[in-house]
């Protein structure tokens, strides 16, 4: 779990814009050499990152018996620096869309470990499309990220996003496959159990390596022609398991 200080440097703040506006946070007024003191920072770096902190309202001045102290401005207004953050990349994410989602262009992209796994989950609900289909699956997503995969469940249902999939048949996946909101399910042999799970949806397709010991590789590939195949044999696939599919809400 993040601390406190890893969560502003996550939202935005420098390592030490974090130190600096947590520690005026907790104990009020304070000199830039008593900020120093406290945090082992330069006067400089401190006098340049309360600077900073003015300039995007998180912290404040004032004149104490004429010496210049500094104080952090209300938590509150931590909620005002992210959402500008947003509003701002709001502004930019139109036109970069656009030019990502050009149809002529094919784009590849390896990214680790969890981050990965969730940039592909984001991507699902920010695209919205109809269904996605996975393949080879054993849902090991909610061993290694339950809660995220609670969130993107819950917002997956609220979006309408259906989701078909090919699982490995086993007792654990039986077991976890009702856990997966508007899901139609089918189960394979399980003695073709690999590290590869392959996703697609829209025009992505996604490859999952998911080794049982080391870190998680996700291989995002952007081609219209590829998903479009992918998709066409999972259905074919789909269709040829005789048995009736496990359907959720």
């Amino acid at each position: 779990m993040l601390n406190e200080q890893e969560v502003l440097e996550d939202a935005g703040l420098s390592a030490n814009e974090a130190k600096i506006y947590l520690l005026l946070a907790r104990s009020g007024k304070l000199k830039a050499t008593e900020v120093s003191v406290k945090t082992g920072l330069q006067r400089r770096t401190v006098y340049d990152t309360l600077s900073q902190l003015e300039k995007k309202g998180l912290a404040g001045r004032a004149s104490i018996s004429g010496v210049l102290a500094f104080t952090a401005s209300p938590p509150s207004s931590l909620r005002t620096f992210i959402e500008g953050k947003r509003e701002a990349l709001e502004g930019i994410l139109l036109g970069l869309s656009k030019s990502y989602e050009a149809e002529d262009r094919v784009d590849v992209s390896v990214m680790y470990g969890n981050a990965g796994i969730m940039t592909v989950l984001l991507d699902i609900l920010g695209l919205k499309p109809d269904c996605y289909y996975a393949y080879h699956g054993q849902m090991q997503f909610f061993d290694s990220m339950p809660k995220f995969m609670q969130i993107f469940n819950d917002k997956r249902r609220n979006f309408g996003i259906r989701t078909k999939y090919l699982l490995i048949d086993t007792p654990q996946v039986r077991e976890r496959a009702p856990r997966m909101s508007l899901a139609t399910i089918k189960f394979i042999d399980p003695s073709t159990i690999s590290p590869g799970v392959w996703w697609t949806y829209a025009d992505r397709i996604i490859l999952f390596v998911l080794p049982k010991c080391g870190e998680s590789l996700t291989i995002f590939i952007k081609n219209k022609e590829l998903a479009k195949t992918f998709r066409g044999s999972f259905e074919r696939m789909f269709k040829s398991i005789k048995q009736a599919p496990l359907k959720t809400r």
